[in-house]
This record gives C-alpha cells, sequence and structure tokens, in this order.
C-alpha cells in the first residue's frame, strides 16, 4: 500500500464518468442530435472526447465530420437531450460516491471538483445531484486556458485548496485527465468508464480501481492504519 495518511491532503474529482455516470447519456445525445443535422456520430468518436474541453472537442468533431459541421448548433441540441433525460431520472451516481465523500470527510481530507464541463451546466449537475456542499472548491474548463491532458485545471483546484500538488490524488476515468493529473505532479488514481486504458496510461496511473467503493475501502484502510500507528507510538 503505496502512500501514508500524512501525504494526503486533497482529492481532486473528476465529475462526468467519475461522479456521475453521464458519459453514456452523452454518447447517445451526441448520436440524436446529429442525426438531427444530418450526421451520424459514433461512439467512438464521442469517446475520444472524454475529459476534454469545448474548444479541443469542436477541434476534434471537425476534423472528424468536417469544417461546415455546425459544432455548437449540435451541441446545444445535445445538450438538450441530456437535460431532459436528467430532469425525468435524476442525476445518475457513481456507485461509491456517497462513501468515498464520507471516508474524505471523517478524515478532514480536502476536496474538490475538476471537470472539463463549463461552470453553469456543472453547477446544475452538482446541485441536482445534492453534492455541491461536499466540496471546498469547484473547477471548470472554462476558467483555464488550457484543457486536459495540461495540468491547468488539476493545478488550479489545488491552488484553491491551498495544497500541494504533490499531496493531492486525483480521481480520473480518462486518459486526458490521467495525463494532466501527471503533467501536474499529483498521483492519478484512476477509475476507467466507458474506454479500456491503453498500456501507456496504465505505466502512468498509481492505482486503478473498478469503483469508487474500491477507492474508499483503499484510502480507509490508509487511514485507519494511520490513526493506528499514531496511537501505538
Amino acid at each position: 500500500m503505496t502512500g501514508q495518511a500524512a501525504d494526503i491532503s486533497a482529492v481532486i474529482f473528476d465529475m462526468d464518468g467519475l461522479m456521475f455516470d453521464t458519459e453514456s447519456i452523452v454518447v447517445e445525445a451526441w448520436k440524436h442530435a446529429g442525426r438531427a443535422y444530418g450526421y451520424e456520430i459514433s461512439a467512438s468518436l464521442v469517446i475520444q472526447s472524454v475529459g476534454v474541453n469545448s474548444h479541443d472537442t469542436q477541434v476534434l468533431f471537425e476534423q472528424a465530420l468536417g469544417p461546415a459541421f455546425n459544432f455548437h448548433r449540435v451541441r446545444t441540441l445535445r445538450d438538450q437531450y441530456v437535460d431532459d433525460m436528467i430532469e425525468h431520472d435524476g442525476v445518475p451516481l457513481k456507485d461509491g460516491l456517497g462513501e468515498l465523500l464520507d471516508v474524505l470527510a471523517n478524515h478532514a481530507v480536502l476536496k474538490a471538483v475538476a471537470t472539463s464541463t463549463e461552470r453553469t451546466r456543472a453547477e446544475i449537475l452538482l446541485r441536482k445531484a445534492g453534492v455541491s456542499p461536499r466540496f471546498e472548491a469547484v473547477v471548470c474548463g472554462n476558467e483555464v486556458q488550457r484543457g486536459k491532458p495540461a495540468p491547468d485545471i488539476f493545478l488550479l483546484a489545488a491552488d484553491r485548496l491551498q495544497a500541494t500538488p504533490r499531496n493531492c490524488i486525483v480521481l480520473e476515468d480518462s486518459e486526458s485527465g490521467i495525463q494532466a493529473a501527471v503533467n501536474a505532479n499529483m498521483r492519478p488514481f484512476m477509475i476507467p468508464d466507458l474506454k479500456p486504458p491503453s498500456p501507456a496510461i496504465l505505466a502512468m496511473v498509481e492505482q486503478i480501481f473498478p469503483n469508487l467503493h474500491a477507492v474508499a475501502s483503499y484510502l480507509s484502510d490508509i487511514f485507519t492504519a494511520s490513526v493506528n500507528g499514531k496511537r501505538e507510538s
């Protein structure tokens, strides 16, 4: 078990695909919106955009679908489709999220959200999911000049938490997010969602978990061992 509790001052969460089970909804929403404008948007193209900010997603889609592709119009329809699904069914939480937040709160570990999603939409999702009050900071894609895999969003999150980057754990489901965590000199923990990690990404991660329950158990063991060690010393 690597890393002692004293070395963990903050945990930074990605949002879509990590906290919320929304990536599959987004894939279907892009397909639906694309067809409405005469484009077939593949699941593989959408998955390539996971963890990427709006500007870089636009570049990716225009490269794949041609410069005539009206990204902003199609994305607006995509957003409406996602909003309708969430309004009807609520925000789908990833299993173990509440448990993990409880573990971190019980041990006074600071928590931030760092998402490529723009702030307006991110705040709506966090509020509807009922988790906004559980984070000390939220950093969004439109607040940094460079998106993931650049380290900017994670460094800004650490700055707002007044945490040292090397003492921050980053929880990510995307390859670009893992690369950003490494570039920020933070500890990358991966919980894959739609896309299995490549060998190159597997070589970068400190830990890989099947779900947030496993993350909660792992960190709880570290904190418990630290408390027991202090009692024995």
